[in-house]
């Protein structure tokens, strides 16, 4: 192919996939929306006693941290018979839509660093209306975005917004009618301009690709009603399978939520909410989705706070379908806290999953820390742990790790099983050339045949969005990319087990050259953190002394599990609880 004309096709490809994605609501009529502004959140039992007046897009309903609870109603219009209806909601922040009877369905969200235009805000209602249904909705939201709120990076001392801003606007409530062909062409589009972008120049494969979405471009002739026709025109495209010896990839959906960032605690317990409830919803609707979250932490905040929406969890874990992950009470430091901290987090994170779900977690689970203790392979195996995962490895300054897949062995000389997804992040979208840089990037790929990748954007992002599922439902068996098959990490080491004779060995510390900064700020917090850690223990060697129904096991258990609040920046954690809060991430320890 020419070129010229390459260049030509690319850039009529790009135009083309961002006009259609405006084209997939083909209509709307704006709800009618009341809210109740609160400055901290309330429950939804109570949400009727705030005071409701109304409110329109383009309107102000919140500033910094605050919380609001919306009120939507409408009715489909009449003109839309047979058409799929949703309802497009942007409150400029996080939110949570409830059923009229209390249970979380879906979040919201605004904004991520991962994805400059994440954006989550379509709500499916009617997959074929009648017209004239009557739409209710009840909507609580937060004026702050995934990552806390605007911060200036350099504030002048007596600005009064020197700690952050945030507005709450109410950007879009609309219903609309959507457009399924168009949306499927749009997804489509993705994954073949996604991969045809990571292909060599030359490639054969590539040219042909350019090609048909060209052809498909003319056949579309700027009508939507020509959507299917243009799909049947790319089929062609993904009935090419993949190559016998190309690799797989066990998808995992995932959303790593620090437990305490850049937000008050309070917002971790919201975040758990919404991005739970937003995953049983996608379990529901592909049947062989799975999804997996760790942290015993996260699901006793949605036990206490959600408990119909734990109810459902529970239900998807005895399918199989939701996985239980991570053996520790958090994601914790592993270089600051002390060795009985981290016996404590996978005793208690063990424990909980245990008597909740029946389950024995057999991974450590912790891919956003910031280096990794040579006494780790010790304490893992002695609590019962083959298995660690992380991928933080990747963000090193200076010197590539040499492996994804190896024995690691810890200065006793215990070893686990580890894995380092190759696509070198926790928040995938398991696009097309994410995917095929990840297999040419797996140091392994002469030997293995699978890797994992975790998908899925988290801190509120609410985890993998719809369209992430459709492009690994159509990159399951496509050519030039590897295998995608939704699985649980559990499964694909228990694969990964059997090949551990032919795995390199990496032994004592795994050391992160970046972030190293948490080592040294907030001296104060781990001071606290270290001297209450070595008060507990103490405190218990005392305890020890009183006959056996005398001793506070639940007081005790409360202290070393608690999360302190925080404040609006700064998780100030002075017990051993697994906030994060050092300015920059996470030092603190169970």
């Amino acid at each position: 192919m020419n070129s010229r004309v390459k260049i030509l096709y690319n850039t009529r490809i790009e135009n083309f996939y961002k006009r259609i994605s405006n084209l997939i609501l083909e209509d709307h009529v704006e709800l009618n929306a009341e809210f109740g502004h609160s400055v901290e959140p309330v429950p939804f039992s109570k949400r009727t006693s705030l005071k409701y007046r109304k409110i329109k897009e383009g309107e102000s309903w919140g500033k910094t941290w605050e919380s609001a609870w919306f009120h939507l109603k409408g009715a489909v219009p009449k003109s839309w018979k047979g058409k799929e209806v949703v309802a497009q909601l942007d409150f400029n922040g996080e939110g949570l839509i409830f059923r009229n009877d209390g249970m979380p369905l879906q979040s919201l969200a605004k904004g991520s660093v991962f994805q400059a235009d994440f954006c989550k805000d379509i709500h499916y209602l009617f997959k074929s209306c009648k017209g004239g249904e009557k739409v209710d909705l009840w909507i609580e939201t937060a004026a702050n975005n995934l990552f806390g709120i605007e911060l200036e990076p350099d504030p002048k001392p007596k600005d009064p917004q020197r700690h952050g801003k945030y507005t709450g606007i109410v950007n879009k409530i609309r219903l609309c009618a959507f457009d399924r062909d168009t949306y499927g062409l749009w997804v489509d589009f993705e994954v073949l301009k996604s991969l045809y972008s990571v292909l060599p120049e030359k490639s054969v494969r590539r040219n042909r690709i350019m090609r048909t979405l060209s052809e498909a471009i003319d056949a579309f002739a700027d009508n939507t009603a020509n959507s299917a026709k243009c799909r049947k025109i790319l089929v062609k495209e993904f009935d090419k399978p993949a190559s016998s010896s190309d690799l797989s990839t066990v998808a995992v959906g995932h959303a790593h939520i620090d437990t305490g960032w850049l937000w008050p605690v309070r917002e971790s317990i919201r975040k758990c909410g919404r991005t739970f409830a937003s995953q049983i919803t996608l379990l529901e609707k592909y049947p062989n989705y799975v999804f997996g979250a760790s942290q015993p932490q996260h699901y006793a905040f949605t036990k206490e706070h959600y408990p119909k929406l734990y109810a459902k969890i529970k239900e998807h874990v005895k399918k199989g379908r939701w996985e239980c992950q991570g053996g520790m009470w958090v994601e914790a430091d592993c270089n600051i806290i002390s060795g009985e901290s981290m016996v404590r987090q996978i005793i208690h994170g063990k424990n909980f999953f245990m008597d909740e779900f029946g389950v024995d977690v057999r991974n450590v689970w912790i891919p956003d820390v910031f280096g990794y203790s040579a006494a780790m392979p010790q304490i893992m195996k002695k609590s019962g742990v083959d298995f660690f995962l992380t991928q933080k490895m990747s963000w090193s300054q200076f010197n590539e790790f040499p492996h994804h897949t190896f024995i690691w062995r810890g200065v006793d000389g215990s070893e686990v099983l580890t894995h380092f997804p190759p696509e070198n992040t926790y928040n995938s979208g398991l696009s097309a050339g994410g995917l095929h840089n990840a297999r040419d990037n797996f140091k392994e790929n002469d030997y293995l045949d699978e890797f994992m990748t975790l998908f899925g954007i988290g801190d509120g992002g609410g985890g993998p969005k719809e369209e992430y599922i459709e492009r690994g439902l159509r990159a399951a068996d496509l050519e030039c990319v590897p295998k995608v098959k939704f699985d649980t990490a559990e499964a694909f080491f228990d694969r990964l087990a059997k090949r551990t004779d032919e795995l390199p060995r990496w032994v004592g510390e795994l050391y992160l050259e970046y972030h190293r900064g948490t080592l040294t700020t907030q001296a104060l917090t781990k001071k606290g953190n270290r001297k209450l850690e070595q008060k507990l223990r103490d405190v218990e060697f005392i305890c020890s002394c009183l006959p056996l129904e005398k001793y506070p096991a639940k007081e005790l258990d409360f202290i070393w599990k608690k999360p302190s609040e925080s404040s609006h920046r700064l998780c100030v954690c002075l017990s051993p609880a697994g906030c994060h809060g050092t300015g920059s991430e996470e030092v603190s320890s169970i």
